[in-house]
Order: C-alpha cells, then structure tokens, then sequence
C-alpha cells in the first residue's frame, strides 16, 4: 500500500515538472513579439511562476504602451495583416480627374494641383452621366455675344454654331423699310418694263360701270417671256383650278415647276438683297435654306378657303386669281392679267390712280371685269420682275403681317398690305397687294 502511494506522488511531481518546462516554452515565444512597456505595473507573484508569466503576458496586451504604434498578437500573421490595414487607412488610395475621366491612383499620396485634381468620387459606370467643366479659353478682342456660365450636364455634345444668329427683336422701323424698297428696285435686273406698253386711257371710279378703256391694258412684247423668272412663272398659270372651294390635283410635275421658279429668282440679286436684309434684321438665320424653306411655305403650302377642300393657296391668289362665293378674288400680278385679257376673259375699264416708278415700271389702282364678273378696285405692280414683287411681298410678311408697310420707290411713298391665313397651324400668305 505505502509503495503504491509513493508510485501516486512521484507521478504527480512529474506531471508538475512537465507543466512547467511547457509554460517556460510558451513564455520564450511571447518574448519574441511583446516589448515591455516601460511605464508597466508591478506584478503580483504566485507560488506558480509559470502562472504568474501568463497573468504578467495578459496585463501587457489589455495595458498597451503610450508610445507603441500598434497592437501585436500572439499570431504573427495575424499581427501583419493588422497591420496593413492601419496602414491602408492612413494612406487611402485616390482618385485622379484627368481629362473628365476619373482614374484611381493607387501609389501616388500627393498630385500636382496644376494638372490634376484629387476627390473622393467613385469612378464612373458606362452610361453614367458627368458634370464637364469647360476649360477657360481667353475672349479674342471684339463684340462679345452672350454665354452661358453653367456647365453642361451628361454626355458631351458637339453643336455646330456656323449658323447661328443673334436675333434682334427690335422692330424694323418705316424709314428702313423705305430705304430697303428704294435699293431693292435699284436691283431689279430682270425687270420688263422695256418690252412693256402701258395704256392708261380713260379714268374711272370704282362706282362707274362704264368702260372707260375700249383699248387693251397692255401690250408686251416677246422678249419679255425670255426673262428666265417671267418664263418659269407662266408655267404656274395653269396649275390651278379657279374655283376656290374646288379640290386643287397637285402633280409631281407642278412641284418641280415651282421648285424651278424658286431656284431661279432666289439666285437674282433682289431676293439676295432681301434675304440679307431679313437676315441683319434677325428675322431668319444665315442658311439660305432656311429662306428657302420659308419662301415654299408662305407662297405654295395649300390651304382650304371654305367648305374643308384644298383649293387655294398664297401664290395662286395673287400671282393668278381666284373666284369665291362669285366673287373674284386675288389678281395682283400683270403678266396674268395680260395673258387673261389677250384670251377675252378680263376686261380693264379704266384707272384709279397710279405711281410711276420711272424706268422701272408703275404701280396702278384700276377697275376692270374677271370672267363678266366686275372687280371694282383692283391693284398690281406693272412690268416689275416676279422675284422683285415676291421679295416685297415676302419681307412685309414677315416684318408686317396685318398692318401697313410703308415703302418708297422712285421717290414716291405708298404700302403694302399682307394678310395672314392660318391653317393648321401654320401661318401663310392670304392675300398681298400695293395700295397707293
């Protein structure tokens, strides 16, 4: 029995023993990773100095020193990635704008503020939109126009500013209107009145029915069909149905007629004069399309008088005529009326009034009959260009539509007046005549 308890206690001693040398190696590794902190409380020791080293091991890692810079571990590797990621969050990677493209900057802590510069934005997704700051480019000397401060929002854009032009909406006064009605004549190279015979004859009133003119208007001679603007317009005349509240059949062919008449008197040098007069006024922009366009709109767009039927149209009222609710209507131009009157079916019976335009031609009021039907007052221009009345016509509308247009020829002062049809939204010539 006594050999058995001496057995017990040795191998307890033992057990000890080995308990110890273990704690002493545990001890000799935590030294290689802990530095003691110089300001260290004192330790309270046990009669089990391997205890005592665990406890002392514990204080130095809940205690830790004021001047260490990190936290070690039991674990090494553990201890590195700690560390990287202290050192990640005091150096942060950037992001660098350069060329409105945001580009992170994974080594770089310091950029040059002169050509780039640092935010905390997430870089950009396909698709997503940006805020671009124009670069500041120095203003040449000169008129300066009008800019925006504000920067552009999304995708750039490119905008072609060739053919913008600052609009001045200022209204174009009378004097101007004169002086541009006296040069625009001036212009006027394609004008007839040399192969023109005006036969005033006998004056009327517009109460009379008496005919106070047996003799024809007008005589014109050959030559004047060989202007290229007169020829093109002759070719127009029988495009349309006289009848306004019939249905017009609009061809293919009628279309490249008026696009041919457009062409020709658009290249003279009175509607280039009118173009750039509109143009320094602000009411139309530097593209001669534009005008164009304009000019096809205002004079050929085909509208309904009455009843819902397409039977009329600006160019058809004043350049031929029309008859509505058996009246005449329209008739302003005098190459149909002598094309009408040579065929029996006008009849002039005497003048009113009229303003002679020198070499140029006349403007007359007079009173005549339109297929039996009488027209007391009627008025037009005489053996002035097609392109020369569609440039005063045009320019009034646009600068005068429903009111006076004063202007001036020869020295002698009279009016345009041009009337607004709106059909469908869109606005077109109803009717345009001088009025003296």
């Amino acid at each position: 029995m006594a050999s058995t308890s001496l057995i017990s206690f040795l191998i307890v001693v033992a057990a000890l023993v080995i308990v110890d040398i273990f704690c002493t190696d545990l001890n000799a590794r935590g030294n290689q990773n802990v530095e003691p902190s110089n300001n260290a409380k004192s330790t309270t020791s046990t009669e089990w100095p391997a205890l005592n080293r665990r406890n002392q091991r514990l204080r130095t890692s809940t205690e830790p020193s004021n001047n260490a810079k990190s936290t070690t571990t039991e674990w090494p590797a553990l201890n590195q990635r700690n560390q990287r990621l202290r050192t990640s969050t005091q150096n942060p990677k950037k992001w660098i704008q350069q060329n409105n493209i945001w580009i992170r900057n994974e080594q770089a802590s310091v950029v040059d503020n002169n050509r780039q510069q640092t935010s905390t934005k997430p870089p950009l997704k396909r698709g997503d939109t940006y805020t671009v700051i124009k670069p500041q480019i120095p203003t040449p000397l000169g008129p300066k126009s009008p800019q925006s401060n504000s920067p552009s929002v999304g995708p750039i854009q490119e905008t072609n500013t060739k053919d913008e032009v600052i609009v001045n909406n200022s209204d174009v006064t009378d004097d101007e209107l004169r002086e541009f009605s006296e040069n625009i004549l001036k212009k006027d190279s394609n004008n007839a009145m040399k192969f023109v015979t005006l036969n005033l004859q006998g004056m009327t009133s517009s109460r009379s029915s008496n005919d106070e003119a047996p003799l024809p208007l007008l005589e014109i001679k050959k030559e004047a069909y060989n202007i290229p603007s007169i020829e093109k317009l002759v070719l127009l005349h029988n495009n349309y149905f006289l009848e306004a509240s019939q249905n017009e059949v609009y061809t293919g062919q009628e279309r490249i007629e008026e696009n041919n008449l457009l062409d020709t008197i658009l290249a003279t040098p009175v509607m280039q004069f009118a173009r750039s007069f509109l143009v320094q006024k602000g009411k139309i922009g530097k593209d001669p399309k534009e005008f164009r366009d304009l000019l096809r709109l205002i004079w050929f767009n085909m509208y309904s008088r009455g009843q819902g039927r397409i039977g009329s149209s600006g160019f058809e009222h004043v350049f031929v005529a029309e008859i509505k609710n058996s009246q005449v209507s329209g008739l302003h131009n005098w190459i149909y009326f002598k094309e009408e009157e040579q065929a029996k079916r006008a009849n002039y019976l005497g003048y009113l009034k009229k303003i002679d335009l020198g070499e140029k031609g006349a403007i007359l009021k007079y009173h005549f009959t339109f297929h039996d039907i009488d027209k007391p007052v009627g008025s037009m221009f005489i053996g002035t260009s097609p392109e020369l009345e569609i440039a005063l016509y045009s320019t009034c509308f646009i600068l005068r539509a429903d009111k006076i247009c004063p202007l001036k020829m020869n020295g002698n002062r009279f009016i345009i007046r041009t009337y607004t049809y709106k059909y469908r939204g869109k606005n077109m010539i109803g009717s345009a005549f001088p009025e003296i």
